[in-house]
């Protein structure tokens, strides 16, 4: 890929491409000035652009703005430490295509790439609000529940559940009523979505659980 690399340090953005480089991309704008990178843009036309502006002007969500204009629009991949108000806002609204935390493994930054290159949008090193408050919510279930909430994504029926953990379909069905009270959700269905989208299920669990019985 045609690459352009912007970073607040120099030192680290030369580097970077020069390991691009070395993995068969080609680096054609590496620099330290979100100003360089948006005047030669254009004429460029690089196809994916890795930056980090934290305190700079224009910031990083102004600059993935910016080059939204352009025909054909380069990928915009975040790499940095520092995950500022209005970058997750940027990243749901499709102006990053990767967000990658700078602790990650080089080799984890590559995978991105392709990943991006690919038409995935990719978050490395980091946890979107929305997903650490779905973890929050997760962690305020008892481990009982958390069991029950594996069962009903399974598909289990309340009888079903009720056997298999030796208590009663009553029982069962208290588990099931504080599950959905602490996920804020009605109904079974729900339940397995919300454990979807903590991470407890993938999407292959969760099409099975479509049309739960009770």
């Amino acid at each position: 890929m045609r690459l352009a690399v912007c970073d607040e340090q120099w030192l680290f953005a030369s580097v970077l491409a020069a390991a691009f480089a070395q993995h068969g991309h080609q680096t054609v704008l590496a620099t330290n000035q979100p100003s360089v990178l948006l005047d030669h843009a254009a004429e460029v036309r690089f196809e994916l652009c890795v930056l980090d502006i934290v305190t700079g002007s224009p910031s990083a969500v102004e600059v993935a703005e910016h080059l939204t204009a352009l025909d054909p629009r380069p990928a915009v991949l975040l790499l940095t430490d520092s995950c500022r108000d209005g970058v997750w806002k940027a990243y749901e609204r499709g102006l990053f295509q990767g967000i990658v935390n700078k602790a990650c493994a080089f080799p984890i930054l590559m995978e991105a790439i392709d990943r991006i290159a690919a038409g995935e949008q990719v978050s490395e090193g980091w946890q979107s609000p929305e997903r650490r408050q779905d973890h929050a919510v997760i962690d305020t279930l008892t481990s009982r529940e958390l069991e029950v909430l594996r069962l009903v994504v399974q598909g289990q029926s309340t009888q079903m559940m009720a056997d298999q953990l030796g208590v009663s379909a009553h029982t069962i069905r208290t588990h099931v009523q504080q599950v959905l009270r602490k996920l804020g959700v009605h109904g079974r269905g729900k339940i397995a979505r919300a454990a979807a989208a903590a991470g407890l299920v993938d999407s292959t669990t969760l099409s099975r659980a479509e049309g739960i019985p009770r």
